[in-house]
């Protein structure tokens, strides 16, 4: 399991509840966190600079600007990071803010990064400059010819529920988790954005060195491009997701040789694209 302090993910708030037998009550709730995180890069000795601000829950920070730089193309490998500043141990911005550093000889075009990025919690493209990128960047990636049994995709929400320690409190709150083509749970992550979840659990592989491995993505939500891209970019043969794809998360499936599996809920799921590894 990813480790992480979960209990920044929410706080109590007072509210006052209405029920139709007792009327207006106070009561305390629990709120997932939102807030911005600034994610700058240096290199060697150089001041830092901006590259994007994130809202996202504070949690496993480290992961997500990792899997971020890394699905932006800004880093290539985990040889590319050194480290990062501004990080507790658990890997929480202490001010909202982080440093990623990064090797000296890594091209960077800190203009152009800094007019295309910022990322808010519910959309994952803002900034990009042209979508057939993404495709140029994927195209080339060898796609495993790996297996999943349908029994094991239909048991991966559950599992993954489970596991969702801030959507326990709140209800809430999105979750992207990593499994084994046999059901075991690798990584799971909590964000308020469906595609920070993604980018927390690419950041986890980047740092853990499982690119490009075959496992299974597990998704709270939607399918949506973003997310279709972050995949192909680790290197994830399959996708899964208790909800509906978009048209273009379909095609892009259909295009890179990903599965993707949709509905998956109880006793029954759809498969969009390359079923042929779904047994």
């Amino acid at each position: 399991m990813i480790p992480g302090d979960f209990k920044g993910g929410y706080i109590t708030k007072s509210v006052t509840k209405y029920t139709g037998m007792s009327g207006r009550n106070s009561a305390t709730d629990r709120v997932t966190v939102e807030e911005p995180l600034d994610i700058m890069v240096r290199k060697g000795s150089a001041e830092p600079f901006h590259v994007a601000y994130i809202m996202r829950t504070p949690v496993m920070d480290d992961y997500l600007s990792a899997g971020f730089l890394f699905s932006e193309g800004i880093i290539r490998s985990r040889s590319d990071i050194l480290g990062f500043e501004g990080i507790d141990s658990n890997g929480v911005s202490v001010k909202n803010s982080l440093t990623v550093l990064v090797v000296d000889d890594l091209p960077l075009d800190i203009k152009e990064m800094q007019r295309q990025f910022f990322v808010n919690s519910s959309c994952g493209i803002c900034g990009k400059a042209n979508i057939n990128e993404i495709f140029m960047r994927t195209s080339g990636l060898q796609r495993s010819e790996c297996t999943i049994h349908a029994e094991t995709i239909l048991q991966l929400p559950k599992i993954m529920r489970e596991h969702q320690s801030i959507f326990s409190n709140t209800g809430g709150i999105h979750a992207a988790a990593l499994f084994s083509l046999q059901g075991e749970l690798t990584a799971l992550a909590e964000d308020i954005g469906r595609h920070n979840a993604v980018d927390k659990i690419v950041g986890y592989m980047l740092l853990n060195g499982s690119i490009n491995h075959d496992l299974a993505l597990q998704v709270s939500g939607r399918v949506g491009f973003e997310i279709a891209q972050k995949a192909a970019l680790a290197g994830i043969p399959i996708i899964s997701s208790i909800s509906a794809p978009s048209s273009l998360a379909v095609e892009t499936c259909e295009t890179l040789g990903l599965t993707l599996a949709c509905f998956v809920r109880e006793d029954r799921l759809s498969i969009y694209s390359n079923g042929q590894r779904i047994l």
